[in-house]
């Protein structure tokens, strides 16, 4: 049985303990790097190629689609961005949604 300090009183406490008995502090820092799920990222890149797929077939006389896209192509930006920013698991996924839809929605606003 190995026993370890507390993080916040100091006393010993076995090292699997997620909180103090004494004075309830957490005792494990969990990544945030590490803990969650690649939803956003998955979902940015989706959309980003939704985008792309809009950039790609623009018909500069259709209104709703130039809209359409444009709007899909900034979510997109805005997924991949958030998940960079909470250092999310998908960093090269949210990179490449980000990448994929910058340049789609500049292909869109110059139709």
């Amino acid at each position: 049985m190995s026993m370890v300090f507390c993080r916040g009183c100091g006393k010993e406490i076995h090292n699997s303990a997620p909180l103090c008995p004494h004075c309830g502090a957490p005792q494990s820092q969990a990544s945030s790097a590490a803990s969650g799920s690649l939803w956003l990222a998955i979902t940015g890149i989706v959309l980003a190629i939704f985008a792309a797929i809009c950039a790609v077939q623009v018909n500069s006389f259709d209104h709703d689609q130039l809209v359409g896209g444009s709007a899909i192509a900034l979510v997109a930006l805005a997924a991949g961005a958030i998940n960079l920013q909470q250092k999310k698991p998908g960093k090269g996924i949210s990179v490449t949604a980000i990448v994929v839809a910058a340049v789609s929605f500049l292909i869109l606003i110059g139709s």
